[in-house]
């Protein structure tokens, strides 16, 4: 009943209900109304004029948002490409599942020089499994999405104890020298003071992971 009292006054501007006739009752008259139509089609463009101006209100609120976070917030990804002598799919399964082979496990890993095996687990939900020489492992990452043998996608964060993980997204495409390598490394936001300075290590930290693959690729 309050929205009723609230349209009351307007419903008397517009008119668009009129008496038709009056029934008697104990308790007194009784109305019934018939909708007058030019009344009707005035309230409507009334309604139109109010949701326009919400929702003109709302999209304007929607753009300061946006761009009061987004000069702060977003963090550049690291994007790095190279070519290798191989087919898509040799250059795929090397660096997927033959990657115990070219990566520098002795500076990049956790357990360094002990370090046993490194696991690939081609599937999506699959882990990206450090295996130490005492038996103990650390996921380095999950796997999001698995398109052999042109794309795959994981959370990435190598840590023992991760507190956020980072997006790493590579792409493999055929081309006539054999395939180009095409790694995204996105996200840093999700660490937040932290994520640009791990950014900018991660940078050249890539470019010496990739001269391993490079490398492989080039002997295989």
């Amino acid at each position: 009943m309050p929205l009723l009292r609230r349209l009351a006054p307007r419903r008397q501007a517009l008119g668009p209900l009129s008496d038709r006739r009056r029934y008697p009752s104990p308790s007194g008259a009784s109305r019934v109304y018939r909708a007058d139509p030019s009344g009707l089609a005035e309230l409507r463009d009334w309604f139109d004029g109010l949701w326009d101006a919400a929702l003109d209100a709302y999209v304007e609120a929607a753009r300061k948002e946006h761009e009061m976070r987004t000069p702060t917030d977003a963090i550049p990804p690291v994007v790095k490409t190279l070519t290798v002598p191989l087919p898509v799919e040799a250059a795929f399964d090397l660096f997927t599942r033959r990657l115990q082979e070219w990566w520098p496990l002795a500076s990049h890993s956790i357990a360094g020089d002990g370090v046993a095996e490194v696991r690939f687990e081609g599937r999506v939900g699959g882990r990206i499994l450090e295996v130490a020489k005492d038996g103990s492992e650390c996921s380095w990452g999950e796997v999001l999405a698995w398109n052999p043998p042109h794309r795959f996608v994981v959370s990435w964060h190598p840590s023992p104890a991760p507190k956020a993980a980072s997006v790493l997204e590579v792409r493999f495409s055929a081309v006539p020298q054999g395939t180009v390598l095409h790694l995204e490394h996105r996200g840093w936001e999700e660490h937040g003071a932290d994520g640009r300075q791990l950014r900018d290590r991660y940078e050249p930290g890539w470019d010496l992971v990739l001269s391993g693959f490079e490398a492989a690729a080039g002997a295989a």
